[in-house]
């Protein structure tokens, strides 16, 4: 069905393949580009160096592939949704894959995330471990970590736990895990895979998908 032209739009999508191993700087530049190629009316800040207001619900880490991520875009003439994702589309480079699109009130707040679900291919001989170590961390009230931030003195510390609303390891041997993500604290999936002893399957060319990008205070379509 047809949606009413829209001055404002958020879209999913979903990117894959080599593209995850773009940063999310890179990203950025990429659907800049992207926009003007497909003709997209996108609204641009003001000031000496205006930018187009493309905003992302949350970045996401070198080498995690997502696959129903969040953008928003303020356009400066009414524009039909379903039209934009075709036009996106045919202008897309391989790795991004446009999945929907609807049209917000102009007042809409900007995309906010609430938690985010990402996963993990575990090799069956690692799987028995998995499971006592996630066991552990999931009837534990409290698991302190420590974040390292090479661009700060100090390094910090926080409680993990109540940031890890669920995880469980699947009959195929998949990883799955839910993870708080706002303001008031989040967590990386690298910190939970570290705490489960399997940080190390990264490195050896695992990679980490992010499945799900869920908001807070979703508004409705109008």
């Amino acid at each position: 069905m047809t949606q009413a032209a829209a001055v404002k739009v958020r879209l999913r999508f979903a990117k894959r393949g080599d593209l995850r191993l773009t940063s999310h700087h890179d990203v950025m530049r990429c659907f800049e580009r992207l926009m003007r190629r497909a003709a997209i009316p996108v609204a641009a800040t003001q000031g000496f160096n205006p930018r187009p207001k493309i905003t992302f619900a949350l970045a996401m880490g070198l080498g995690i592939a997502g696959l129903r991520e969040v953008v928003d875009l303020e356009l400066t003439e009414p524009t039909d949704p379903d039209e934009l994702l075709t036009r996106l589309a045919a202008a897309s480079p391989p790795g991004v894959d446009w999945l929907e699109a609807r049209a917000l009130e102009p007042s809409a707040p900007p995309p906010r995330p609430a938690w985010v679900e990402y996963e993990l291919p575990i090799p069956e001989g690692r799987r028995e471990g998995l499971a006592t170590a996630l066991a552990s961390l999931l009837e534990s009230e409290s698991r302190i970590v420590t974040r390292r931030r090479p661009d700060r003195k100090r390094d910090v510390e926080f409680d993990l736990r109540p940031l890890l609303l669920d995880a469980r390891l699947t009959e195929e041997g998949t990883l799955r895990a839910r993870l708080k993500a706002s303001p008031e604290g989040s967590a990386r999936p690298e910190e939970v895979l570290e705490c489960l002893g399997v940080r190390d399957l990264l490195d050896g060319g695992a990679f980490l998908t992010r499945t799900h990008v869920e908001l807070a205070g979703r508004p409705e379509p109008s």
